[in-house]
């Protein structure tokens, strides 16, 4: 179980596979656990796959102090300095994609390619998620007492992934979610939560100038695909992918089809 000390913190990575660096940053909550094995195999066969637990979630500490989005992008360019990884193609999804674009803004010597996914500039410039939504996170991220765990995967289930999916993979999701063995804790998720709140950067996309790829699922729930939109418009050059009736769970729902899609993004830059 490899750890580095990046900043103030222990981080935990995983590297799967050889070639150019390719870097996954996990989304609110969720710790590298939650890349599917079959998902970073793709990408394994043709580069250097590191994962990672953002501060607050699995194996990497989680100080109960404020967060920030910066903060967590210097802590992964903390990691990439102490494994030695001057440069790497960068692929955030959800809050990830926030931490991906306040990296490329901060550290854009480090940044090959951006892949953006379930993407959101934040601040007033960005759509926001519905009231009826939000209210459904809150409860998933503060369930009552009397909901039970099951209870409370189908509400978030509901809120990421298509009903048809749910019904056709239910006791694989269930199985895949009560597996987790560095479940994040409700410290963690509520300083993650307030480093989310507070993130914009829709003014500093222009300064991006890495290649980059936006993709988003046009029936996003969480992160409605219009952000996907203003970010393309706001990000010089960006590619902007969205996938039809795709939810924000898209890329285990569509993997297949996103894979290639990033795969061949990549393969474009020297």
């Amino acid at each position: 179980m490899p750890k580095v000390k990046a900043n103030d913190i222990e981080i935990y990575y995983e590297l799967h596979g050889s070639g150019t660096p390719l870097v996954l940053i996990q989304g609110w909550g969720y710790s590298s656990e939650m890349w599917s094995p079959e998902f970073i195999g793709k990408f394994s066969k043709f580069y250097r796959v590191i994962t990672f637990d953002n501060r607050g979630t699995g194996r990497s500490s989680a100080p109960d102090i404020p967060y920030t989005i910066k903060m967590l992008a210097d802590d992964l360019a903390g990691l990439m300095d102490a494994i030695k990884v001057p440069k790497a193609h960068i692929l955030g999804a959800s809050m990830g994609a926030m931490i991906a674009q306040e990296f490329a803004i901060n550290y854009p010597q480090k940044v090959k390619g951006l892949i953006l996914c379930m993407a959101t500039c934040g601040g007033p410039k960005s759509v926001p998620v519905s009231k009826e939504v939000q209210k459904k996170m809150f409860i998933v991220a503060n369930p009552p007492p009397e909901m039970s765990q099951k209870e409370a995967l189908e509400l978030w289930w509901s809120l990421v992934y298509s009903p048809n999916y749910v019904r056709e993979h239910r006791d694989e999701l269930l199985k895949g979610a009560l597996s987790v063995k560095y479940p994040t804790t409700v410290t963690g998720k509520r300083r993650q939560a307030e480093a989310v709140l507070a993130f914009d950067a829709c003014d500093r996309l222009p300064s991006i100038r890495a290649p980059t790829l936006v993709m988003a699922g046009e029936k996003d729930l969480i992160v409605p695909a219009e952000n996907s939109r203003i970010i393309a418009k706001l990000i010089p050059g960006a590619k902007l992918k969205l996938f039809k009736d795709a939810p924000h769970g898209f890329l285990r729902e569509k993997m297949d089809e996103a894979v290639q899609e990033i795969l061949d993004f990549l393969a474009e830059i020297p």
